[in-house]
Protein backbone atom coordinates (compact mmCIF):
# COMPACT_ATOMS: atom_id res chain seq x y z
CA UNK A 1 0.00 0.00 0.00
CA UNK A 2 1.16 3.45 -0.59
CA UNK A 3 1.42 5.45 2.59
CA UNK A 4 0.93 8.91 3.16
CA UNK A 5 4.16 9.76 3.77
CA UNK A 6 5.67 8.36 0.67
CA UNK A 7 2.66 10.39 -1.19
CA UNK A 8 4.28 13.41 0.37
CA UNK A 9 7.32 13.27 -0.32
CA UNK A 10 6.59 12.34 -4.12
CA UNK A 11 4.71 15.85 -4.68
CA UNK A 12 5.68 19.14 -4.97
CA UNK A 13 2.58 20.73 -3.07
CA UNK A 14 3.29 20.94 0.49
CA UNK A 15 1.68 20.48 3.72
CA UNK A 16 -0.13 23.88 5.11
CA UNK A 17 0.32 25.17 8.49
CA UNK A 18 -2.08 23.29 10.81
CA UNK A 19 -3.65 20.85 7.72
CA UNK A 20 -4.65 17.77 8.44
CA UNK A 21 -3.61 14.88 6.24
CA UNK A 22 -7.07 14.22 4.92
CA UNK A 23 -7.24 17.52 3.47
CA UNK A 24 -4.18 17.62 2.52
CA UNK A 25 -4.15 14.94 0.22
CA UNK A 26 -7.81 15.72 -1.27
CA UNK A 27 -5.89 18.93 -2.74
CA UNK A 28 -3.23 17.50 -4.38
CA UNK A 29 -3.22 17.46 -8.18
CA UNK A 30 0.10 16.09 -9.37
CA UNK A 31 1.91 12.88 -7.87
CA UNK A 32 5.00 11.15 -9.06
CA UNK A 33 5.39 7.77 -7.24
CA UNK A 34 7.66 6.46 -10.61
CA UNK A 35 10.46 3.82 -9.91
CA UNK A 36 9.12 3.43 -6.04
CA UNK A 37 8.99 -0.67 -6.60
CA UNK A 38 5.25 -0.58 -5.98
CA UNK A 39 3.65 -3.53 -6.61
CA UNK A 40 -0.42 -2.43 -6.21
CA UNK A 41 -2.20 0.70 -6.61
CA UNK A 42 -3.99 1.30 -3.50
CA UNK A 43 -3.53 3.99 -0.55
CA UNK A 44 -4.54 6.65 -3.01
CA UNK A 45 -8.64 6.99 -2.69
CA UNK A 46 -8.38 10.48 -0.40
CA UNK A 47 -6.68 12.24 -3.38
CA UNK A 48 -9.90 13.33 -5.05
CA UNK A 49 -8.28 15.94 -7.17
CA UNK A 50 -5.66 14.18 -8.61
CA UNK A 51 -5.07 15.25 -12.19
CA UNK A 52 -1.23 13.75 -12.78
CA UNK A 53 -0.32 10.33 -11.54
CA UNK A 54 2.59 8.60 -12.20
CA UNK A 55 3.47 5.13 -11.71
CA UNK A 56 5.94 4.22 -14.30
CA UNK A 57 8.94 1.80 -13.89
CA UNK A 58 7.41 0.28 -11.12
CA UNK A 59 6.10 -3.52 -10.52
CA UNK A 60 2.31 -3.45 -10.64
CA UNK A 61 0.37 -5.83 -12.44
CA UNK A 62 -3.42 -4.14 -12.53
CA UNK A 63 -4.88 -1.29 -12.82
CA UNK A 64 -7.00 -1.38 -10.01
CA UNK A 65 -8.43 1.40 -7.61
CA UNK A 66 -8.96 4.49 -9.08
CA UNK A 67 -12.60 5.05 -8.91
CA UNK A 68 -11.60 8.07 -6.60
CA UNK A 69 -9.76 9.63 -9.37
CA UNK A 70 -13.12 11.42 -11.74
CA UNK A 71 -10.51 14.34 -12.09
CA UNK A 72 -7.80 12.97 -13.39
CA UNK A 73 -6.61 13.57 -17.14
CA UNK A 74 -3.02 12.33 -17.09
CA UNK A 75 -1.75 8.33 -16.29
CA UNK A 76 1.76 7.27 -16.70
CA UNK A 77 1.68 3.24 -16.27
CA UNK A 78 4.86 2.38 -18.82
CA UNK A 79 7.22 -0.13 -18.09
CA UNK A 80 5.48 -2.07 -15.31
CA UNK A 81 3.74 -5.77 -15.65
CA UNK A 82 0.27 -4.85 -16.54
CA UNK A 83 -1.55 -7.81 -19.34
CA UNK A 84 -4.66 -6.11 -19.25
CA UNK A 85 -6.49 -2.74 -19.82
CA UNK A 86 -9.11 -2.89 -16.95
CA UNK A 87 -10.92 -0.86 -14.45
CA UNK A 88 -10.47 2.98 -16.26
CA UNK A 89 -14.57 3.24 -17.11
CA UNK A 90 -14.73 5.83 -14.53
CA UNK A 91 -11.75 7.85 -15.52
CA UNK A 92 -14.09 9.72 -18.19
CA UNK A 93 -11.72 12.68 -18.39
CA UNK A 94 -8.19 10.71 -18.80
CA UNK A 95 -6.88 13.00 -21.73
CA UNK A 96 -3.79 10.89 -21.86
CA UNK A 97 -2.66 7.86 -21.16
CA UNK A 98 0.74 6.23 -21.18
CA UNK A 99 1.53 2.20 -20.71
CA UNK A 100 3.81 1.23 -23.28
CA UNK A 101 6.43 -1.61 -21.92
CA UNK A 102 3.82 -3.94 -20.23
CA UNK A 103 2.40 -7.01 -21.00
CA UNK A 104 -0.39 -6.15 -22.97
CA UNK A 105 -1.55 -8.47 -26.09
CA UNK A 106 -4.64 -6.00 -26.59
CA UNK A 107 -5.29 -2.43 -26.56
CA UNK A 108 -9.19 -3.00 -25.23
CA UNK A 109 -11.28 -1.55 -22.11
CA UNK A 110 -10.99 2.41 -22.95
CA UNK A 111 -14.87 2.27 -24.38
CA UNK A 112 -15.81 4.64 -22.01
CA UNK A 113 -12.51 7.02 -22.43
CA UNK A 114 -14.62 9.43 -25.21
CA UNK A 115 -12.10 12.67 -24.50
CA UNK A 116 -8.52 10.60 -24.69
CA UNK A 117 -6.53 12.53 -26.73
CA UNK A 118 -2.99 10.72 -26.65
CA UNK A 119 -2.35 6.94 -26.41
CA UNK A 120 1.06 5.41 -25.91
CA UNK A 121 1.11 1.68 -26.36
CA UNK A 122 4.27 1.18 -27.77
CA UNK A 123 6.89 -1.99 -27.55
CA UNK A 124 4.96 -3.94 -25.52
CA UNK A 125 6.41 -7.71 -24.27
CA UNK A 126 4.97 -9.60 -27.14
CA UNK A 127 5.88 -12.87 -28.22
CA UNK A 128 8.13 -12.42 -31.93
CA UNK A 129 5.34 -14.20 -33.98
CA UNK A 130 2.09 -12.58 -32.38
CA UNK A 131 1.09 -8.64 -32.62
CA UNK A 132 -0.70 -6.55 -29.92
CA UNK A 133 -4.26 -6.35 -31.37
CA UNK A 134 -6.59 -3.72 -31.07
CA UNK A 135 -10.65 -3.94 -29.60
CA UNK A 136 -12.78 -2.32 -32.44
CA UNK A 137 -15.35 -1.08 -29.26
CA UNK A 138 -12.03 0.98 -27.94
CA UNK A 139 -11.15 2.24 -31.43
CA UNK A 140 -14.51 3.89 -32.52
CA UNK A 141 -14.60 5.34 -28.71
CA UNK A 142 -11.31 7.68 -29.30
CA UNK A 143 -12.05 8.16 -32.76
CA UNK A 144 -13.03 11.38 -32.54
CA UNK A 145 -10.58 12.37 -29.82
CA UNK A 146 -6.98 10.69 -30.34
CA UNK A 147 -5.24 13.21 -31.83
CA UNK A 148 -1.21 11.18 -31.23
CA UNK A 149 -0.53 7.45 -31.31
CA UNK A 150 2.02 5.65 -30.20
CA UNK A 151 2.11 2.11 -31.19
CA UNK A 152 5.78 1.19 -32.38
CA UNK A 153 7.67 -2.04 -31.73
CA UNK A 154 4.38 -4.11 -31.58
CA UNK A 155 4.72 -6.65 -34.32
CA UNK A 156 1.95 -4.70 -36.29
CA UNK A 157 1.40 -5.80 -40.20
CA UNK A 158 -1.76 -4.28 -40.68
CA UNK A 159 -3.23 -0.52 -39.89
CA UNK A 160 -6.31 -0.17 -41.68
CA UNK A 161 -8.23 -0.56 -38.52
CA UNK A 162 -6.84 2.62 -37.92
CA UNK A 163 -8.44 4.60 -40.37
CA UNK A 164 -11.78 5.47 -38.50
CA UNK A 165 -9.49 7.66 -35.70
CA UNK A 166 -10.08 10.43 -38.07
CA UNK A 167 -9.33 13.26 -35.73
CA UNK A 168 -5.52 11.47 -35.66
CA UNK A 169 -2.65 14.40 -36.22
CA UNK A 170 0.60 12.38 -34.78
CA UNK A 171 0.89 8.63 -35.68
CA UNK A 172 4.31 6.59 -34.69
CA UNK A 173 4.51 3.13 -36.68
CA UNK A 174 8.20 2.66 -36.31
CA UNK A 175 9.92 -0.88 -35.92
CA UNK A 176 6.77 -3.03 -36.86
CA UNK A 177 6.12 -5.51 -40.03
CA UNK A 178 3.88 -3.44 -42.07
CA UNK A 179 5.29 -3.93 -45.83
CA UNK A 180 2.88 -3.19 -48.66
CA UNK A 181 2.01 0.63 -50.31
CA UNK A 182 -1.32 -0.47 -50.08
CA UNK A 183 -1.51 -0.84 -46.26
CA UNK A 184 0.17 2.32 -45.67
CA UNK A 185 -2.50 3.69 -48.23
CA UNK A 186 -5.68 2.61 -46.24
CA UNK A 187 -4.70 5.55 -43.72
CA UNK A 188 -4.21 7.94 -45.54
CA UNK A 189 -6.22 10.45 -47.77
CA UNK A 190 -9.52 12.27 -47.01
CA UNK A 191 -11.67 9.34 -46.31
CA UNK A 192 -9.36 8.10 -43.40
CA UNK A 193 -6.89 10.04 -41.50
CA UNK A 194 -7.50 13.48 -42.91
CA UNK A 195 -5.70 15.10 -40.10
CA UNK A 196 -2.54 13.49 -39.74
CA UNK A 197 0.41 15.21 -40.15
CA UNK A 198 3.38 13.53 -38.50
CA UNK A 199 3.49 9.71 -39.37
CA UNK A 200 6.70 7.75 -38.22
CA UNK A 201 7.48 4.44 -40.26
CA UNK A 202 11.42 3.88 -39.73
CA UNK A 203 12.25 0.27 -39.51
CA UNK A 204 9.12 -1.02 -41.69
CA UNK A 205 9.85 -2.97 -44.59
CA UNK A 206 7.78 -0.70 -47.11
CA UNK A 207 10.01 1.98 -46.22
CA UNK A 208 12.87 0.04 -48.25
CA UNK A 209 11.03 -0.03 -51.32
CA UNK A 210 11.24 2.56 -53.89
CA UNK A 211 9.53 5.80 -53.68
CA UNK A 212 7.74 5.27 -50.36
CA UNK A 213 8.22 8.91 -49.72
CA UNK A 214 6.81 10.22 -53.09
CA UNK A 215 4.14 7.50 -52.08
CA UNK A 216 2.65 8.91 -49.21
CA UNK A 217 3.26 12.69 -50.30
CA UNK A 218 0.87 12.25 -53.00
CA UNK A 219 -1.52 9.77 -51.29
CA UNK A 220 -1.76 12.56 -48.38
CA UNK A 221 -2.46 16.01 -48.93
CA UNK A 222 -2.18 16.73 -44.44
CA UNK A 223 1.23 14.47 -43.51
CA UNK A 224 4.40 17.45 -43.64
CA UNK A 225 6.61 15.27 -41.66
CA UNK A 226 7.79 11.63 -42.40
CA UNK A 227 10.07 10.14 -40.33
CA UNK A 228 11.58 13.28 -38.94
CA UNK A 229 12.23 14.66 -42.04
CA UNK A 230 10.05 17.83 -43.62
CA UNK A 231 7.56 17.49 -46.81
CA UNK A 232 7.57 20.72 -48.10
CA UNK A 233 5.11 22.60 -50.18
CA UNK A 234 7.46 22.53 -52.87
CA UNK A 235 8.26 18.79 -52.68
CA UNK A 236 4.75 18.15 -52.85
CA UNK A 237 3.92 20.24 -55.72
CA UNK A 238 6.53 18.65 -58.37
CA UNK A 239 5.72 15.20 -57.46
CA UNK A 240 1.71 16.25 -58.18
CA UNK A 241 2.83 18.05 -61.14
CA UNK A 242 5.34 15.15 -62.45
CA UNK A 243 2.12 12.78 -62.05
CA UNK A 244 0.20 14.89 -64.37
CA UNK A 245 2.58 15.05 -66.70
CA UNK A 246 2.83 11.30 -66.82
CA UNK A 247 -0.98 10.99 -66.71
CA UNK A 248 -1.25 13.82 -69.97
CA UNK A 249 1.73 11.69 -71.52
CA UNK A 250 -0.10 8.51 -71.36
CA UNK A 251 -3.55 9.70 -72.55
CA UNK A 252 -1.81 10.84 -75.47
CA UNK A 253 -0.04 7.62 -76.14
CA UNK A 254 -2.90 5.81 -75.61
CA UNK A 255 -5.28 8.09 -78.28
CA UNK A 256 -2.12 7.90 -80.60
CA UNK A 257 -2.52 4.04 -80.60
CA UNK A 258 -6.36 4.67 -80.93
CA UNK A 259 -6.07 6.09 -84.06
CA UNK A 260 -3.65 4.01 -85.35
CA UNK A 261 -5.76 0.96 -84.88
CA UNK A 262 -8.42 2.68 -86.66
CA UNK A 263 -6.15 3.94 -88.98
CA UNK A 264 -4.89 -0.30 -89.36
CA UNK A 265 -8.68 -0.92 -89.26
CA UNK A 266 -9.46 1.04 -92.33
CA UNK A 267 -6.65 -0.13 -93.85
CA UNK A 268 -7.52 -3.34 -93.41
CA UNK A 269 -11.33 -2.88 -94.39
CA UNK A 270 -10.06 -1.08 -97.76
CA UNK A 271 -7.56 -3.85 -98.75
CA UNK A 272 -10.56 -6.54 -98.37
CA UNK A 273 -12.65 -4.71 -99.86
CA UNK A 274 -10.60 -4.27 -103.10
CA UNK A 275 -9.70 -8.06 -102.70
CA UNK A 276 -13.58 -8.67 -103.17
CA UNK A 277 -13.52 -6.27 -105.90
CA UNK A 278 -10.45 -8.26 -107.86
CA UNK A 279 -12.14 -11.51 -107.25
CA UNK A 280 -15.17 -10.25 -108.73
CA UNK A 281 -13.56 -8.87 -111.41
CA UNK A 282 -11.93 -12.29 -112.48
CA UNK A 283 -14.98 -14.48 -111.86
CA UNK A 284 -16.73 -12.43 -114.62
CA UNK A 285 -13.49 -12.48 -117.01
CA UNK A 286 -13.71 -16.25 -116.45
CA UNK A 287 -17.50 -16.45 -116.71
CA UNK A 288 -17.69 -14.21 -120.21
CA UNK A 289 -14.48 -17.10 -120.99
CA UNK A 290 -16.70 -19.80 -120.09
CA UNK A 291 -19.86 -18.38 -122.69
CA UNK A 292 -17.91 -18.05 -125.57
CA UNK A 293 -16.38 -21.64 -125.88
CA UNK A 294 -19.71 -22.41 -125.36
CA UNK A 295 -20.95 -20.44 -128.64
CA UNK A 296 -18.38 -21.85 -130.41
Amino acid sequence: KVSVDLIGRCTTQRKRKGEDENAFLKRLTHINLSDKKIEKIDGLEHCTSLQCLYLYENKIKRIENLSFALNLTHLYLQDNFISRIENVGMLRNLRKLFIGGNELTEISGLASCNYLEELHCQAQRLPTDQCLTFETATLHAVSGSLQVFNIQKNNISQVSQFRVLRSLQRLDMSWNHISSFEEVGTILGNSACCELTTLEMKGNPVTKQHKFRDFVTLMSSTVSMLDGKEITKTERQFLINREAAKAQAQARYHQRSNLNNVYMDNQQSEGMRGQDMMEHAHNETFDDRYHEHDEV
